[in-house]
């Protein structure tokens, strides 16, 4: 009888978590090609970059399989360009190919973070509630939406540290725990600083129990070792070539003057500013790390979590936090309770938590959602143990019950509303973000493109050239010959300037007037009302996106 209905829960539970995962799957696939309202040029590169490499063996710019892709001058970890390839290659190049990796993997966590929480916290219902808030979480859902190289590698982060604490009762994980951190390492640059100050922290807290395992499985864990240092060189060899490091030098916060001159200011201030005291108070280095702690702590300030959210328009959805407003007092809750906490495990949670923003914090926007992505899950783990702790907390069962369907239809309720504003309000509010209207942009080119000797496409919205080479399947073999990457701007941007008969470039009304036989496709503030306006492509609130002009 016992045994029975022990079986009978057993399934009762496997099967609500079922319906979490397709839950998951659902909002993470459902109009994937629609929503985001738009195609940004990074999903684009992936795109056709991929696409390259499928006709050609080569990337845009002609070179062979590469591991980082030189794409606008940033030098991407290539590993997601070869995740997509084959859905290239199945699907075609279009918008599904490219998002629905990151899709998949992004339920995958779902699954992750179940077992994860299975392991560190032996509670069945702190898992499945786990596996349930980053189901429904703004943040993960965001970003498992889109072409985002971050959200692959936060799947392999978050196996590395499941694989990490599994491996102190089955040292073979230790290896695999390793190898899934240097594959999130090949995804996105973050984790390149993020998994080693994972690895090395988690080092103070378990050095015994990993050292013992390392001295019982000698020679499998040398051997292991040296696979993963040959396969780490040719990460070592980008960052010393300067190419793993282009991006990280126009974004870091230390290519920022401000604090510098400010420094020369304060000192100025000095009866003598070349002084001992005013060396001593006034200097970069402390200019620099008041910087980057600041920046730090922006990753866990309530307005960043709860509130609003990224401030970049394309990294968030309106009104909306990363998390949703109640969950602030699950993790505080949480937190509470993972400090009495008795298992050792629970020093993987905080290390993580600590090291998760590093990367982005070393940068001069911050907080940083895309950057930081990894955070989401040790938070959600600490938010589920302390909802479930909340509950425990409630001796009578009718008011744990009463309280528990209180808590979540609030939490029920922020979820529609968000769903409500990613489908409604966003697309409305800021199709720029998201490069909406180049599909309708390019079809419409075909129409006019043997009506005009050249054709000038506006550089008002970021990187035109890669959206037009996607949305055409402009043929790589023609293309390669003709790709010239421009001079870097101050983010360590290029961009490509012309190809075929098309030009990207900023549009002036002297420029109209004078060239002729051209079609200039123009941003609606780039044209007045005297101009040959012969089509246009709309914003969904309505908004010129493109104007087509005759000259």
């Amino acid at each position: 009888m016992i045994e029975n209905t022990l079986k009978l829960i057993d399934l009762k539970q496997k099967s609500l978590l079922v319906i979490v995962l397709i839950l998951a799957l659902a909002l993470r696939v459902f109009s994937l090609d629609k929503f985001p309202a738009g195609f940004n040029a990074d999903e684009a590169a992936i795109g056709y970059n991929a696409y390259s490499i499928i006709k050609t063996g080569r990337d845009e710019y002609g070179e062979l399989l590469p591991l980082a892709f030189k794409s606008f001058g940033d030098y991407k970890p290539g590993l997601y360009f070869y995740f997509v390839l084959p859905f290239v290659a199945s699907l075609g190049l279009n918008e599904w190919a490219v998002r629905l990796p990151s899709a998949l993997l992004g339920a995958g966590m779902v699954v992750l973070i179940y077992l994860l929480a299975k392991e560190i916290f032996k509670d069945r219902k702190i898992s499945f509630f786990a596996a349930f808030f980053l189901a429904i979480n703004p943040w993960a859902i965001h970003f498992s939406r889109g072409g985002w190289e971050t959200n692959a590698a936060t799947f392999f982060i978050t196996l590395g540290v499941l694989f990490l604490v599994k491996s102190l009762d089955k040292k073979l994980y230790l290896f695999l725990s390793l190898l899934a951190f240097l594959v999130s390492m090949y995804l996105y640059q973050s984790p390149r600083l993020v998994a080693p100050g994972f690895l090395i922290l988690s080092g103070v807290f378990f050095h015994k129990e990993i050292l013992n395992g390392i001295r019982k499985n000698a020679k499998k864990a040398g051997l292991g070792f040296v696979i993963l240092a040959i396969l780490t060189i040719p990460i070592i060899l980008q960052f010393v070539s300067g190419s793993g490091s282009a991006r990280f030098t126009g974004l870091s916060f230390l290519s920022d003057p401000g604090p510098a001159n400010r420094v020369n200011e304060l000192r100025g201030q000095h009866t003598n500013p070349n002084g001992i005291m005013a060396k001593a108070s006034h200097n970069k280095m402390t200019a620099y790390f008041s910087n980057f702690l600041g920046h730090y702590l922006d990753h866990y300030s309530a307005d960043f979590l709860f509130i609003n959210g990224d401030p970049l328009i394309r990294n968030k959805v309106p009104e909306v936090g990363q998390f949703y407003l109640i969950q602030a007092v699950f993790l505080i809750f949480g937190a509470i309770f993972l400090i009495k906490f008795e298992s050792k495990l629970k020093y993987f949670l905080l290390v993580w938590i600590l090291v998760a923003p590093l990367a982005s914090s070393m940068t001069y926007q911050t907080p940083h959602a895309v950057r930081a992505l990894n955070l989401v899950v040790p938070l959600t783990l600490v938010m589920a143990f302390g909802f479930i702790g909340m509950l425990r907390l409630m001796k009578i069962r009718k008011v744990k019950l009463v309280a528990g369907i209180l808590l979540l239809i609030i939490l029920s309720f922020e979820f529609v509303r968000y769903l409500e504003s990613y489908y409604v309000h966003y697309p409305k509010r800021y199709p720029l973000s998201w490069e909406y209207g180049f599909p309708e942009m390019v079809d419409k080119l075909q129409k006019y493109r043997n009506d005009f000797s050249q054709i000038v496409i506006t550089d008002r919205y970021d990187q035109p050239y890669i959206l037009v080479l996607f949305y055409e399947k402009y043929d790589p073999v023609k293309y390669q010959p003709q790709a010239v990457l421009s001079e870097r701007d101050k983010f360590n941007y290029g961009t490509v300037r012309k190809f075929d008969k098309y030009e990207f470039h900023k549009i002036t009304r002297d420029e109209i007037l004078q060239r002729k036989n051209i079609l200039f496709v123009a941003a609606p503030e780039e044209t007045d009302e005297t101009m040959n306006v012969i089509d246009a492509v709309y914003f969904p609130n309505g908004e010129k996106a493109f104007v087509f002009v005759k000259s």
